[in-house]
């Protein structure tokens, strides 16, 4: 990777398939910048491999590859290049995708001409500060030899906190830094803990290789005291909190014939919310330089690791329903769309099955709403408990609820329709206090990719077989007519 015209042309490429974006940009820009431009992303590869850039502004959405084609090219030529995504259609996911593949900044089209110019001045200001710090470590050889590891470990900092802070993904957080704290305490293995009030789960990477999972978790037993702080360990022995492993970097793991550990808790605010944990050999150690390291490392990473569950949380809760835990209406459509898309792309059917609890009016005025709602719930138990792993129950209205069967054939949705059928009228509800018999109206119906309906007419179809079982006795599925 080359600096020369970091400091001295400031260069930008534009790569857009619209010619009044590409002029639009260039004028905006290149009174201060060296502007050069591409309609898409073939020609942006191609003049990325014959010039250097600062800047790739490029649209997510191109003729032929993508903008993330454009991005991994730019990173793969220099890791240190900035580049700013624009679309005007972005979703959560694209979003997602570009930030972990390491764009720097994303803009929604319309955008304002402030907004542009900021957003390009703060990234070219953050490359000008990632080359001086790549000359500074290329340099360190000339600074005070005591002073030169301390340069090292603020460049090390640097460089994983620019790593952290451009991810989404929880699992590349967590990745991120068990590579990270491998690496600077040379332990056999680093794990990482998560115990906050609705997360408990472990994370773990070697530093090379891969790890027996078993020999690992026997490991974690005989120190299990010092090494975590927030998980109890008869859980975890019964499955009860997940295990996360990575594989280290190539090579084999070398294994130790007994280990001892070291714990950098993990706090926000005052608050432990999980730890870091070294494993290293037992006649080994770590010097206060590595320990000051990790501290510090712990430190960053520790509010990053919150705000990522708490992310994760406030998604969970906007797509879920508050009384059962099953999906929400929101949720329901947005999964129907999706996987109408899939069917009309790879031309495969799926099926939908609409339920309403029969007489649910009265279980209300007989018993109170609050035995109404502990219904619902059951309800919903106990059709996820008869549902396949990659099938979506959701709750659709008050007592209605909506299953959405991905890649089923005719007969296999509606033995599973009649199967959730039986469940319910073979056993009432128990409660404390009472048990309550009830049923359910289902109404089947199917979608074809060969022959496309809209989403609307997908669900009157299912609806309307729900109201033929409710006038022909309830208690029953009803397959509808094809669309």
């Amino acid at each position: 990777m080359g600096t020369g015209n970091a400091f001295l042309g400031r260069s930008i490429l534009v790569v857009d398939d619209d010619p009044a974006i590409r002029e639009f940009l260039a004028g905006a820009l290149s009174e201060r910048y060296k502007v050069a431009s591409a309609a898409s992303a073939e020609e942006a590869v191609e003049l990325i491999g014959k010039s250097e850039f600062d800047l790739v502004i490029t649209d997510l959405v191109l003729p032929g590859a993508s903008g993330l084609t454009v991005l991994a090219c730019a990173k793969s030529r220099d890791e240190f290049v900035e580049v700013l995504m624009i679309s005007g259609n972005a979703t959560v996911d694209s979003a997602a995708a570009a930030v972990n593949s390491g764009v720097g900044a994303y803009l929604i089209k319309p955008f304002a001409l402030p907004e542009l110019r900021n957003c390009v001045e703060k990234m070219m200001a953050m490359r000008a500060f990632h080359l001086k710090s790549l000359m500074l470590m290329k340099d360190s050889d000339l600074v005070d030899p005591a002073a030169k590891g301390h340069v090292d470990d603020l460049a090390s900092l640097y460089h994983f906190t620019r790593k952290l802070m451009l991810t989404l993904e929880i699992s590349e957080v967590m990745r991120i830094t068990l590579e990270e704290a491998n690496c600077k305490a040379d332990a056999k293995f680093c794990t990482i803990e998560v115990c906050m009030p609705d997360y408990k789960e472990i994370y773990s990477m070697p530093q090379a290789g891969e790890i027996d999972k078993a020999a690992q978790s026997a490991v974690f037993a005989e120190n299990w005291e010092d090494a975590f702080v927030g998980i109890d360990k008869e859980r975890f022995q019964s499955g009860a909190v997940p295990h996360y492993a990575y594989k280290g970097r190539s090579g084999e793991f070398n294994a130790a014939v007994a280990y001892k550990c070291i714990n950098f808790p993990l706090v926000v605010t005052g608050k432990t919310i999980g730890s870091l944990t070294v494993w290293i050999a037992a006649n080994a150690d770590i010097d206060e330089r590595q320990r000051r390291y990790l501290h510090i490392l712990t430190s960053f990473t520790s509010p990053v690791i919150e705000h990522v569950y708490l992310d994760l949380q406030v998604r969970f809760q906007a797509k879920t329903d508050n009384l059962t835990g099953i999906a929400n209406h929101r949720y329901f459509y947005e999964t129907l769309e999706r996987e109408i898309a899939r069917a009309n792309r790879k031309k495969s059917s799926f099926a939908l099955l609409l339920a309403d609890i029969d007489d649910f009016k009265a279980i209300n005025d007989t018993y109170g709403h609050q035995m109404g709602d502990a219904v619902i719930i059951d309800l919903a138990k106990r059709v996820s408990a008869n549902i396949r792993t990659g099938d979506v129950v959701a709750r659709y209205g008050g007592e209605e609820f909506g299953v959405i069967l991905p890649e089923s054939d005719e007969t296999g949705a509606l033995a599973m329709s009649k199967r959730i059928c039986e469940s319910l009228s073979k056993a009432p509800y128990a409660g404390a206090k009472h048990k309550i018999p009830y049923t359910a109206s289902f109404g089947l119906a199917y979608y074809d990719g060969h022959n496309p309906v809209k989403k609307d007419e997908l669900i009157l179809s299912a609806d309307q077989a729900l109201y033929k079982s409710k006038v022909e006795g309830k208690n029953r599925v009803t397959v509808a007519e094809r669309c």
